[in-house]
């Protein structure tokens, strides 16, 4: 196949560039020219241009498939069409699980009810800067419904041909958000670890390398339709373990209530990656969505401590590089504090 990855040096982009090289394919990707990717090297052709303002570049080529991993409002994705037709094969769209209305239930499946996008989150979409329209950052709560237009105008135009990639958490060496990293990092330095909330708490991601295969080897066989796009869910205790485990470290967990977790002043999410408090009731079962599809179509998810491995000897490599998620020492700090005395009372 003739492949074009549109944002391509991104942690997404990069992967599936990667992996289509690996499968035989000649690669192309198109980017800005601002960001560089070790994954994106030889034999990766690079076409440069801004999706939001000169697809000049892309005009006459053509693509049997076309991966489009930066896509945040309609208009990105009928413009690409409109550059690429009527030469486009077929199309990968990188969704994400965020169209859908809410997480209060386990187990979405892809046809449960997603959000539309609103007239004003239209225009906000329309009228951000085109130095802002290719950060997820720059839509706000607007992000998911936006996302669900970009399907809408996927499906609608291609039919049979657009494959629709409802992304989870992606993680691996290399992933900006830093949100398994921390705890990869953390569990490696050892000592007294807080553990967030009920150890039988669901976590669910997938490793970068997997999704990017999936979305290769869709194409290769003609999938279409649309998919949830992440690993199967597994209690977080799991997780820590395997983080210990793989790193040979002495880190004893701490497990702490959401309650001591919220009074340290710690925010879900961002200084506690992977966590949300259990009252936090429309994204309770955010990272619990049903998988079966994509597995049942060939969706491979590679062991855990595989994909630990490779984030732990990519961060020992970086570790005076700060982390952009995770707890704040002074507040880790009281959190364990708060958490012994109420044991000791």
């Amino acid at each position: 196949m003739n492949v074009l990855v549109v944002g391509g040096t991104g942690f997404l982009g990069g992967a599936v560039a990667d992996a289509a090289l690996k499968a035989g394919h000649r690669v192309a990707v198109f980017t800005r020219g601002q960001t560089v990717n070790p994954a994106v090297g030889a034999g990766i052709e690079t076409i440069v241009g801004d999706r939001h303002s000169n697809l000049s570049a892309l005009k006459g080529r053509s693509f049997d498939l076309v991966v489009d991993t930066c896509a945040f409002a309609p208009e990105a994705v009928a413009s690409l069409l409109d550059a690429l037709s009527p030469t486009i094969g077929r199309y990968a769209l990188v969704s994400s699980a965020s169209v859908y209305q809410d997480f209060a239930k386990p187990g979405l499946t892809e046809q449960a009810p997603t959000s539309r996008a609103t007239p004003e989150q239209m225009e906000l979409a329309r009228s951000l800067p085109v130095e802002q329209r290719s950060s997820a950052g720059s839509y706000g709560p607007a992000y998911g419904p936006l996302k669900r237009e970009c399907e809408l105008v996927a499906l609608e135009r291609l039919g049979d041909r657009a494959l629709v990639l409802r992304a989870g958490l992606l993680v691996g060496a290399g992933d900006y958000t830093d949100r398994l990293t921390y705890w990869v990092r953390r569990v490696d330095q050892g000592g007294p670890v807080p553990a967030p909330g009920d150890p039988q708490r669901l976590v669910q991601f997938i490793d970068v390398r997997d999704a990017a295969r999936f979305v290769v080897e869709g194409a290769e066989t003609g999938l279409g339709g649309v998919f949830n796009l992440t690993g199967r869910p597994f209690p977080v205790s799991t997780l820590l373990g395997a983080c210990r485990h793989v790193a040979g470290s002495d880190a004893r967990f701490v497990w702490c209530p959401d309650e001591a977790i919220l009074a340290a002043g710690l925010e879900p999410w961002s200084e506690v990656p992977l966590w949300l408090p259990h009252a936090d009731e429309p994204f309770r079962h955010f990272l619990e969505i049903d998988t079966e599809n994509a597995l049942a179509h060939g969706l491979p998810t590679r062991p855990l401590d595989e994909t630990l491995a490779t984030i732990l000897a990519w961060d020992r490599r970086r570790r005076a590089t700060p982390l952009k998620a995770g707890m704040p020492p002074e507040k880790e700090a009281a959190l364990l504090a708060a958490v012994a005395a109420d044991l000791a009372v």
